[in-house]
């Protein structure tokens, strides 16, 4: 990682080891180290929605125990192993992220740690400096259409692309979402993920 990428990782983990605005159960991406795996340059910044609510330790950066995101997102990548899942991503210079950093005790709390989540998440942006931003599911899409002050779109189980400025937002469907309901998108979300560089 570059230091410009060093940085921006030490400013991210520090801003979530300050928070203190939400009642949670833990703060996984710290507790597995996710932005280890910040590519030096970030092309393309995936949010998704919280880690899984519970006390449990599954999350898409802790290869140790099963994790729904990390399977889904197998399938959209064409992968076998999840170990490959991070080498991949970091190798297209693609970040995974989540609306939610810190684990939420329940599905009812999310909206409320995601509207407390909006700084840092803009904050992560602006550090990150992506060209091109993946909001999967419906918790990314509020927070981003917070940030940027966009019309939400009318589906949320189709692919549709908005600008802000020089940055390209595409909203997508949650992961799970398409793991269960819609494979049929998986080929087009790949192609956002591993070919928008340019």
């Amino acid at each position: 990682m570059e230091d410009g990428g060093l940085k921006a990782r030490k400013k991210l983990e520090s801003l979530l080891a300050s928070c203190r605005k939400c009642v949670y159960v833990d703060k996984p991406f710290l507790k597995f180290e996710a932005y280890r795996w910040l590519p030096s340059k970030v092309e393309v910044l995936a949010v998704g929605e919280s880690p899984p609510p519970g006390r449990k330790e599954s999350v898409f950066y802790n290869l140790e125990v099963f994790d729904r995101l990390r399977l889904s997102m197998k399938l959209i990548l064409n992968l076998k192993e999840d170990g490959e899942i991070l080498e991949c991503l970091k190798r297209s210079e693609v970040f995974v992220t989540a609306a939610v950093k810190c684990r939420p005790p329940s599905f009812k709390a999310i909206p409320e740690m995601r509207r407390n989540c909006v700084s840092i998440l803009k904050e992560e942006i602006r550090l990150l400096k992506p060209k091109t931003v993946l909001a999967m599911g419906r918790t990314a899409m509020e927070s981003l259409c917070e940030i940027f002050r966009l019309k939400p779109p009318h589906y949320t189980s189709q692919l549709a692309t908005l600008e802000a400025g020089n940055l390209q937002i595409t909203f997508t469907p949650h992961p799970n979402y398409i793991y269960r309901f819609r494979r049929d998108l998986a080929f087009k979300i790949r192609k956002l993920l591993l070919s928008r560089r340019s």
